[in-house]
């Protein structure tokens, strides 16, 4: 999941980052006949959709919303200074446009009032929307960076793990925070390492990342980095060490290497907003958060470590659902990390 250090610094913080050029693409040749009604869905993402992470993952909510019956298009690659301009575009010949990312919160805020008639939702953010054609969709993703922690820091030989992230905004930032607690609360030794790479796009700058960490003798590797981030699992992959990835299970990417990987179910959210839309139900003007007694965030089953890892991540997920659990950090001000307001 990934965000901007506020919404005043949109354009000073990405634009010299996410240098791609806008481009749309469709994908409006089908429909299912099984839905209440048709309506017409567009997303915005700010990357490729075959990334393996982030933005593969709103695209598949993308697809949920075409296997409800309907018509989707998609703008990828939009980047930043184009953002504002492709969301209006977007919003003047569909019912639903889909921000897939915390910096489409400032458009959509200023185009839901000037399109009354058309949903607007946002993924991965927790500022509350005021317009009631506008709901934000916010994972609580600081809870399975914890459980990522306990695993890195049980399986670590080390005691040295590494976090990679694309860029300090304060969501991957809270992420990073809840990874080295996760770890600190089970290895006591552990140091926890981070690194932002200034791009989510560079694959070979997240290759060499993970390898100058593995040679200063980190053997666990955490990131969220999209792109980037399969560059992270090859350097550890070529350094013999061991990765934890994000978004999907990405384990296949590298079997021997990736142990875990950190779970956010965003087609499930955003399949969720359209289906609400679709039969009438959709409440705006407001932050949906999910944890992981949703099912929308996780870990995924530990692979290739000993038991006593996938018993400590276990121990600790339950701790959180419970509420009982109070060393994780708050994805956001106002969002509770554990417990059933959290989840």
């Amino acid at each position: 999941m990934r965000g901007l250090k506020g919404l005043t610094a949109l354009g000073l913080t990405a634009v010299a980052a996410v240098g791609v050029t806008a481009c749309g693409s469709s994908d409006s040749s089908s429909t299912d006949s099984t839905a209440a009604k048709s309506i017409k869905v567009a997303m915005e993402m700010p990357g490729p959709i075959n990334d393996k992470g982030f933005n593969a993952s709103g695209y598949a909510g993308l697809m949920n919303c075409k296997k409800q019956g309907a018509t989707t298009t998609f703008a990828e690659k939009v980047a930043v200074p184009e953002q504002a301009r492709t969301m209006e575009e977007l919003a003047q010949n569909n019912d639903v446009v889909i921000g897939h990312g915390f910096e489409f919160g400032e458009p959509a805020t200023k185009l839901a009032p000037k399109y009354p008639d058309v949903k607007f939702v946002v993924t991965s953010n927790p500022i509350p929307p005021k317009a009631t054609n506008q709901v934000n969709v916010m994972p609580n993703s600081t809870q399975a960076a914890y459980l990522a922690g306990v695993a890195a820091g049980t399986a670590t030989k080390s005691n040295k793990i590494g976090g990679i992230a694309g860029f300090d905004f304060p969501v991957l930032k809270s992420q990073m925070e809840a990874l080295a607690a996760g770890a600190k609360s089970v290895n006591p030794n552990v140091t926890t390492k981070i690194v932002y790479l200034g791009t989510f796009d560079d694959v070979a700058k997240g290759k060499e990342a993970a390898q100058s960490m593995a040679a200063s003798g980190i053997d666990v590797i955490y990131h969220i980095a999209d792109a980037a981030g399969i560059g992270i699992i090859n350097g550890a992959q070529a350094a013999g060490i061991k990765a934890i990835g994000w978004g999907f299970d990405q384990n296949s990417i590298a079997p021997d290497t990736v142990i875990a990987s950190q779970i956010v179910k965003t087609d499930e959210m955003i399949g969720n907003q359209c289906k609400a839309i679709i039969d009438g139900t959709f409440v705006g003007g407001k932050v949906v958060v999910d944890g992981l007694k949703s099912g929308i965030v996780g870990l995924t089953k530990v692979y290739n470590e000993p038991a006593d890892v996938q018993a400590a991540v276990d121990k600790a997920s339950a701790a959180i659902e419970a509420g009982t659990e109070k060393g994780v950090p708050e994805i956001a001000p106002g969002i509770p990390s554990t417990g059933p307001e959290g989840n």
